[in-house]
């Protein structure tokens, strides 16, 4: 069954009666223990547990024959599975996760698990708050998994998805464990709640940074997508902070017990204040933070008012969970660019005009990076930008908009189209946006390429959509792409002929 591959520790054994207990549900004669579980039957050992969880597309029982192959002592299903020694529990998801988190021994109660959840900023905000803790108690002591990648202890590799499936979650942490790192922070994205990715982890504090429409191809309305975000704080013991400038998140604020806020309002617990430019056009922005004990300056590399919020969200909550201030300011200061995230290529400068990479997918995301653009060009804003396929069409036409109005000049091109057509994508794109200043270009390379010949000194060229990502999923196959060299790669092709 498709999926990453389980990360390989070795685990606790539950015998026969920890099993029943964990799971719930009456173990089949002949089944002692297990050693590990996987939902991928590819990544089954001698003596897992292989849980068949019912996909989107196909159903985990069809793997049952492949898993015992492999030596699965015990399958978990929501139906009994002739042949195999089944444990029937009415969630698979919710099974999974209970049997991943005490084969790797409950490793989120060895440790603070800090999590971040919301539409845009999660990524952006998770640096932020991963710094300051590293720069407080030592990077040797504290671990990130982002959707850009994963820290183990100041080691780092590349993220398979925001929040990968419980196996793979609790691996993680239990490795951390092992590396002794004893502060984590989580990106918590819906799907990881929703689909139990993350059920049975103990979080110390969370973040919730905003909501727009994204996702409803899975949770179906905003409602639910919303409610899955919430979920999350329900969960959560330690400090909670909600974004006060977000409807949703003054509502979270509202909804559940002890949710403190952050932001530019009146009434924020941790209120923003004094936002200014520091150091020229591409420089840094200054703000204080006025919270329960004083008022903190702070000053950071990352431009914008939506990145204004994500560093308040961040150093709230380390300030909330008692991290000295100046160490919060320090670490801020010193933040280096997060991947992908608004992250400049350096030889652009050559030409004399900027390029941006971001991952920005939704409308409103795009919305916040081109205003950022805008107020840092001299000249024009010319952006290369799509929309991923099998996802929510309805916000398509929306991001052709918002390309329109805020930029000079729009390439529509192919994200990641996966099974559909890259053609009706782009078509369903630019069909909300300005003709007299929107192009198709469906090859991806050739589409930045045209925005880079376009460019002009003072110009500022934003490639959107896949941010850090190395790889380009399209019908035919998964292309290794990622935006940040490709850039450099033309760059280097154009520049030194004098474009």
């Amino acid at each position: 069954m498709g999926g990453a591959a389980l990360a390989t520790l070795p685990g606790v054994i539950l015998d026969r009666a920890n099993l029943a207990r964990t799971l719930g549900a009456e173990v089949p004669d002949g089944v002692d223990s297990v050693s590990g579980v996987a939902h991928d039957s590819r990544a089954v050992e001698p003596g897992f547990a292989f849980v068949a969880v019912p996909g989107f597309k196909r159903d985990g029982t069809a793997f049952v024959a492949e898993a015992l192959g492999r030596g699965a002592s015990l399958v978990v299903a929501e139906r009994p599975v002739p042949g195999a020694p089944t444990a029937v529990v009415p969630d698979a998801r919710s099974a999974l996760a209970a049997l991943a988190r005490e084969v790797f021994g409950d490793p989120s109660s060895e440790m603070e698990v800090y999590g971040v959840t919301g539409t845009n900023g999660k990524t952006t905000t998770s640096y932020v708050l991963h710094s300051v803790l590293s720069g407080a108690c030592g990077e040797e002591t504290c671990g990130l998994m982002s959707t850009a990648e994963t820290i183990v202890a100041g080691g780092r590799r590349p993220a398979v998805r925001t929040t990968p499936e419980a196996p793979e979650v609790q691996g993680t942490l239990a490795e951390m464990v092992r590396a002794g790192v004893r502060r984590v922070v989580m990106e918590v994205s819906s799907h990881g709640v929703a689909l139990k990715r993350v059920a049975g982890t103990r979080f110390a504090g969370a973040l919730f940074t905003n909501l727009s429409r994204d996702h409803l191809d899975l949770h179906g309305s905003m409602e639910e997508y919303f409610a899955a975000k919430r979920e999350l704080f329900l969960w959560t013991e330690g400090p909670k902070l909600a974004n006060a400038e977000d409807a949703w998140g003054r509502r979270l604020a509202s909804e559940v017990e002890g949710v403190r806020t952050f932001g530019g309002t009146a009434d924020a617990d941790y209120r923003v204040e004094g936002v200014e430019a520091a150091g020229g056009r591409m420089g840094r922005t200054r703000f204080s933070l006025r919270h329960p004990g004083g008022v903190l300056g702070l000053e950071s590399s990352l431009l914008g008012p939506y990145n204004v919020l994500n560093v308040a969200g961040a150093a709230g909550l380390a300030l909330a969970t008692g991290v000295d201030p100046e160490a919060v300011a320090r670490a801020v200061g010193g933040m280096a660019q997060v991947p992908g995230r608004f992250e400049r290529v350096e030889a652009a400068k050559e030409g004399g005009f900027e390029v941006i990479v971001d991952y920005a997918h939704t409308d409103v995301g795009l919305e916040a990076v081109l205003r950022v653009a805008r107020g840092v060009a001299g000249g024009r804003v010319i952006c290369v930008y799509g929309a991923a396929g099998d996802r929510d069409g309805a916000k398509r036409p929306e991001m052709g908009r918002v390309a329109s109005r805020f930029a000079d000049r729009g390439i529509v091109t192919t994200d990641d189209a996966y099974t559909e057509d890259p053609g009706k994508i782009a078509g369903e794109v630019a069909a909300g946006a300005d003709p007299s200043r929107t192009e198709v270009e469906l090859d991806r390379r050739a589409a930045i390429r045209r925005a880079l010949l376009a460019a002009r000194p003072g110009d500022v060229v934003v490639v959107a959509g896949k941010g850090h990502e190395t790889v380009q999923h399209l019908p035919g196959g998964d292309v290794p792409f990622h935006d940040a060299t490709v850039v450099g790669e033309l760059l280097g092709e154009m520049l030194p002929n004098g474009r």
